[in-house]
């Protein structure tokens, strides 16, 4: 059966990712295959059906069940947050600070598919790491990636809501929170996230106001926090953390220049 790019309904670029994953080749491959591919009935009917989703809004890594993330591929699904380019900002602030040969603690708050959390632990190969989420169905999509990048042995998963079940201190405590406030509208591809992953409350940093107070005593004197946030809310963010006693180390932006992750050092005891 031959194959028509179905260009209208969906983007080409993303039509060709479709395809390659249904042949389970790479894009330059199919670009360059592409006018002469033919399918098989089967894999026509899957292509047709990754389309109509793609074209109802469905995000393609919640079709494909796998998103780019730093250079890895990380399984997702409908019971995490998709990686996205945004949060590469917190690991390119946290390389700025943390040397690759150190034995550091990491905690991750809010772990979901775990990118963030095991991008760090691939990029500092001596530090071991602690993931934190609410949700079993998330820490089981975290429990894939862990054992698709061989972290089993440098990282643990716990079921937690927030800092509830957790003792001891921390050189890196990371946390990508829910910040969408509740009347805030999305579109229909971002809706395919979980809720509880999306949105904070009526503020959009309510998760903050549950996070930030707790990190004096779990960072060790040395410690830093990243803290990734939503576009144009650093101002609330930053007076949370001061009101909790910890002290801005920096600020960075994300590519398209807004302010993404925020650096935070514990201050005096």
């Amino acid at each position: 059966m031959a194959l028509v790019p179905l260009q209208k309904i969906i983007e080409v670029s993303e039509y060709r990712l479709l395809v390659a994953a249904i042949l389970e080749q790479s894009l330059e491959w199919v670009f360059m295959h592409l006018p002469t591919l033919v399918l098989s009935d089967e894999q026509k009917q899957r292509l047709d059906e990754y389309v109509q989703r793609r074209a109802k809004g469905e995000p393609i890594a919640k079709i494909l069940g796998h998103k780019e993330f730093y250079g890895r591929h990380f399984f997702t699904n409908a019971h995490t947050l998709d990686p996205r380019p945004d949060s590469e900002t917190l690991i390119d602030a946290i390389r700025k600070y943390f040397s690759a040969a150190e034995p550091y603690q990491i905690l991750d708050l809010g772990l979901g598919t775990g990118c963030l959390l095991f991008t760090i632990l691939c990029e500092l190969p001596n530090a071991y790491g602690v993931g934190v989420d609410c949700s079993w169905d998330a820490l089981m999509v975290a429990k894939r990636n862990q054992e698709k990048l061989n972290l089993t042995n440098r990282s643990c998963l716990i079921q937690s809501s927030w800092t509830t079940a957790l003792q001891g201190k921390f050189d890196i405590i990371i946390s990508n929170p829910p910040y969408v406030a509740t009347t805030e509208l999305l579109d229909v591809s971002t809706l395919h996230d979980p809720t509880m992953a999306l949105f904070s409350g009526k503020t959009g940093v309510e998760a903050y106001e549950q996070i930030l107070p707790k990190l004096k005593l779990l960072l060790k004197p040395s410690g830093k926090a990243f803290l990734e946030i939503g576009k144009g809310q650093e101002l609330c963010v930053e007076k949370i953390a001061m009101a909790a006693g910890l002290i801005n180390e920096g600020v960075f932006r994300d590519l398209s220049g807004v302010v993404r992750v925020l650096c935070y050092s514990p201050g005096k005891a």
